[in-house]
């Protein structure tokens, strides 16, 4: 095995395992930057009810652009995507629309050290168009207005105890207004159970939010979530393909907040464990689209600022009338 390999290998698990701190070099603080959007070659393919229609690369410039986490439909056109250094993107649909891709700075993206700026989940409301961010290693909830400046922070005390980089990396405004947030670490080595908060509203306003437990596949991390109806989300998965060199592998459940198991925790439904069926890469923000030709998926990668890999946008077709695996 070749020694370059090696180090690879080494430098991508350091980057994406909960716990770790290793990262490139942080970017400068320049913003306000136009990325563009390629169409890539993908097999239309199916996983459960998922069936994959197209995908594009993103890119920008690469001491800038990158490290993508979270992902929230804006409107009918346009995506929002937020960054691992407190930046975002704002681009066109690229199935529908020529908008220009737009990378800039949340308000306070500039302000202390890289740790204080780790958002890694995004939640919207849609008529408002009002903001929350749940940022790792402060572990905090932080709302923004329609013009996406910061208005007001919450820590909750529930969260202190979640691992530095492995906590507020799922975040979602329910389609019945209450919020709920997850842990991306188990409470165990290996563990199948993640802590998450219930807030029956607006994160900043509820301040005694439900402590609750929820059933994760094995081995795999939540990454990300979006609302699907009621008190239902999909929740997208995560966990590293132990090859060389290193990869990842990416699976979605279900989850319905209110059911529960027997011992108080939440159940998940796996979906679709994706395997090969889609580009192989660090998925780390999902988001539902209703069209007029159906209900889509899509799905951003992270490419954590490292030249071995991409920041890739996919849209997957989802048939609520497939089976999905049990």
């Amino acid at each position: 095995m070749r020694p370059t390999r090696l180090v690879m290998a080494a430098l991508l698990t350091a980057a994406i395992v909960p716990g770790t701190w290793l990262r490139t070099a942080e970017p400068p603080q320049d913003f306000q930057r136009l990325a563009t959007i390629e169409p890539i070659d993908v097999t239309q393919s199916q996983r459960g009810p998922f069936t994959l229609m197209a995908g594009w690369e993103m890119t920008g410039d690469r001491a800038q652009f990158g490290g993508f986490s979270a992902l929230v439909v804006l409107d009918r056109e346009r995506f929002l995507a937020g960054s691992d250094t407190g930046q975002k993107l704002i681009f066109g649909r690229p199935d529908r629309s020529d908008l220009p891709a737009i990378l800039s700075s949340f308000d306070d993206a500039n302000d202390g050290p890289k740790e204080s700026r780790d958002l890694e989940s995004l939640a919207i409301d849609p008529s408002s168009g009002i903001l929350w961010g749940g940022y790792e290693f402060r572990e905090a909830i932080v709302r923004f207005d329609a013009d996406h400046r910061r208005n007001a922070e919450v820590r909750p005390p529930q969260m202190r105890n979640w691992e530095s980089n492995g906590g507020a990396e799922s975040l979602a405004r329910l389609s019945d207004g209450r919020f709920l947030v997850i842990e991306e670490s188990a409470q165990r080595w290996m563990g199948r159970q993640h802590e998450a908060l219930i807030f029956a509203t607006d994160p900043i306003e509820d301040k005694r939010p439900q402590s609750v437990l929820i059933d994760i596949p094995q081995s795999y991390s939540p990454v990300d979530a979006t609302p699907i109806g009621g008190g239902r989300a999909l929740i997208l998965l995560r966990r590293l393909a132990w090859s060389i060199p290193p990869g990842f592998e990416t699976a979605i459940v279900e989850i319905d907040i209110d059911r529960r198991n027997a011992d108080g925790s939440i159940p998940t439904r796996l979906l679709a464990e994706f395997g090969n069926a889609i580009p192989r890469d660090n998925y780390e923000g999902i988001a539902v689209t209703m069209d007029d030709d159906g209900q889509f998926v899509w799905l951003i990668s992270d490419d954590n600022f490292m030249a071995i890999q991409r920041t890739l946008l996919l849209k997957l077709r989802w048939d609520r009338r497939e089976k999905a695996r049990e």
